[in-house]
């Protein structure tokens, strides 16, 4: 059942393309002066319970940014306080990821002068880890909760209009049958208490924020005790002996390393040519190649007929044969989709993706095609990197809820930049992928740049050199950023100064000195007049030795600056 189950308009009483997208909005300001006056008296003399209503309390929710800002807040959540990334799915995933590069780094302690002859793999302890893990987060949650006085109903949210909510009685767990490391019932929680009959709540405004739900592809006719989603996985009671992972995108490879490094024997199956298509094919080929060091069986180029009790049935392209695996647990990692049911979203009148099955926003202020409706993460068609942009939308959405940015808006002439081009993305194999910026058409324009950290003094001190950034510049001088791609062990922290050099640059480009408070910050700290070229980064100082200072050298490289370090230019 989807976390929001929308209230046909009958009851009460598809948009075609992106390119149209444009037309299902106007500046807000537009909208707002085109207002029925009557409607508006009406919005300004009906009195609403709260000043937001949040469907979801996931990270992309905004709910605690609209408190902050001084806003009455009511959350609607149908499962655990954090949603499914605190839960099921990032937090839980990561925390057996740190748990894998333990046992990583012993394996390659001998190396550092440290002989560990045998080890042992508790997984009570590391699900137990994995549960500290959970809870820690979901109680920070519902301490900030506390704090700023929001309230939280637990039950299925139902958008009757534009700004009143039906919430249901919750009739099953979201994940049954689930249990954590000592066998208890994850909801049995103090912060888990579902309400008995309905309930209807009205506010000015509200976001959708309810995340997405992994699908059931047309090969597997349903989940049974061999054949699981990657949240059951997670929580699965033991390591499997061998595992069977159908999709080889990012959740396909993180378990694939992770389960590996717990000594699972892995098959992982891609029905295309590489892993990881939509990053560069150099980092796709970094990523198999490291997998299959470790011991990852990989077939590529591989149709999936069918999935059961363990057995997958794939039919091979190249080789037009069929091959049949076998596995104790088959795990499917093929995609997600947003859980609402957009249909009864369009009888609302909130615009729709039908080719993505998505809602439709304005990115400077993640409102949909009614005013008083937002929405945000993964429910929405621009956010594809989950976490990073859904927390960025929320904030989007409260700041704009509560006019803290619609004069800047305004003044600027929407010139935020798509989400997507900047937000840092992150694959959790071991070691890391990261990603920042939207990767060019090559044309004489473009210039490609590859750094290894061989060169890189930390890298070396921790014997951690395997591994490369990638660079698209322009060929226009100064040179500045367009995407950046790396893999290496440090990937993820070093994504984030990419991440901001070509975000504030792309910023910069598309405003002028009297713009907004962020260009007279940004130009404080670089010195400039218009875009970030990569010479002024190489201004900036950097702590010694660390994996962050592979910025720098990176930089020096592309400007032949650099003292330590003979690169591949690819143009």
């Amino acid at each position: 059942m989807s976390t929001i189950d929308l209230i046909d308009a009958a009851e009460l009483s598809e948009h075609g393309s992106i390119d149209n997208e444009q037309d299902q909005f106007v500046d807000h300001y537009e909208r707002d002066l085109s207002m029925d006056h009557t409607e508006k008296e009406e919005a300004q003399h009906e009195q609403y319970q709260f000043d937001v209503i949040v469907i979801g309390s996931g990270p992309g929710g905004g709910a605690i940014r609209c408190a902050q800002l001084g806003k009455s807040v009511a959350i609607v959540e149908r499962d655990l306080l954090g949603g499914h990334a605190v839960n099921w799915g990032c937090i839980p995933l990561n925390a057996m990821i740190a748990s894998a590069r333990i046992i990583r780094s012993i394996h390659e302690s001998v190396r550092y002068g440290i002989d560990i002859s045998s080890h042992r793999i508790d997984f009570l302890r590391i699900a137990r880890h994995r549960d500290e893990a959970v809870k820690k987060s979901r109680s920070q949650i519902k301490s900030f909760l506390e704090k700023y006085h929001i309230q939280v109903y637990t039950g299925v949210a139902n958008i009757i209009d534009k700004n009143h909510i039906r919430i249901k009685p919750i009739q099953k767990y979201t994940y049954a049958n689930v249990y954590n490391a000592d066998g208890g019932n994850p909801y049995e929680t103090d912060d888990y208490v579902p309400i008995r009959t309905d309930v209807e709540i009205s506010g000015k405004n509200i976001i959708i924020a309810s995340g997405v739900e992994y699908e059931l592809p047309n090969f597997v006719e349903a989940y049974d005790i061999k054949t699981v989603d990657p949240t059951r996985l997670l929580w699965h009671k033991n390591i499997p002996d061998s595992l069977i992972i159908v999709g080889g995108g990012v959740l396909g490879c993180e378990f694939a390393s992770l389960y590996r490094h717990l000594r699972s024997n892995i098959v992982l199956i891609e029905k295309n040519s590489r892993l990881l298509k939509f990053m560069d094919e150099q980092v796709s080929f970094a990523v198999e190649t490291r997998l299959k060091d470790i011991g990852v069986d990989i077939i590529l180029n591989a149709h999936v007929e069918r999935v059961s009790k363990g057995e997958v049935i794939v039919q091979l392209q190249q080789t037009n044969t069929k091959r049949t695996v076998f596995g104790s647990l088959v795990v499917i990692c093929t995609g997600r989709k947003p859980t609402f049911n957009y249909e009864n979203l369009q009888n609302l009148g909130i615009a729709i993706d039908q080719e993505r099955s998505t809602i439709i926003i304005d990115e400077n202020t993640c409102q949909t095609s009614i005013p008083t409706i937002y929405a945000c993460g993964g429910v929405v068609s621009s956010c594809w990197s989950w976490i990073p942009c859904a927390i960025h939308q929320g904030h989007l959405a409260a700041n704009a809820i509560s006019e803290k940015i619609l004069n800047e808006y305004k003044d600027n002439n929407k010139s935020h930049i798509p989400i997507n081009l900047v937000t840092p993305f992150v694959v959790n194999v071991i070691p890391a992928v990261a990603s920042a910026g939207e990767v060019p058409k090559l044309t004489d324009d473009v210039l490609i740049y590859t750094f290894k950290f061989q060169s890189n003094r930390r890298a070396i001190i921790d014997d951690q050199t395997w591994g490369f950034i990638k660079m698209w510049t322009t060929r226009e001088e100064p040179k500045k950023f367009l995407a950046v791609q790396l893999v290496h062990e440090a990937a993820a922290e070093i994504i984030e100064y990419y991440s901001m050099i070509i975000s504030l640059s792309k910023q910069l480009s598309k405003s002028n000195k009297n713009s907004s408070l962020l260009f007279f910050i940004v130009k404080s700290i670089f010195s400039l007049h218009s875009d970030i070229p990569l010479r002024e980064v190489c201004r900036l100082p950097f702590a010694h030795p660390t994996y962050t200072e592979s910025v720098k050298e990176a930089c020096e490289y592309v400007l032949d600056q650099s003292m330590s370090y003979e690169g591949t230019y690819l143009n």
